[in-house]
């Protein structure tokens, strides 16, 4: 696969679709969690998403999104 190739398909990922797929992963990690303190869940859900490469303003998004609420003051 050749460098365009790549590039032309990375454009066609705009930013709601990329939004769509860490919400997807997030939920699915989330299902799996349900027993584990907030903070701990946020924190596994965010290295998640660091890990399969989504930027931190989608992530922080999806943390919202989900409305997981930690022990500290909001």
């Amino acid at each position: 696969m050749d460098q365009n190739s790549i590039d032309e398909a990375l454009d066609e990922i705009d930013g709601e679709d990329e939004y769509r797929m860490a919400f997807s992963l997030a939920m699915k990690k989330y299902a799996t969690m349900s027993r584990l303190e907030a903070d701990v869940q946020i924190r596994r859900i965010q290295s998640l998403l660091q890990r399969k490469g989504f930027g931190f303003d989608v992530i922080g998004r999806v943390i919202r999104e989900l409305d997981i609420h930690s022990g500290e003051q909001r």
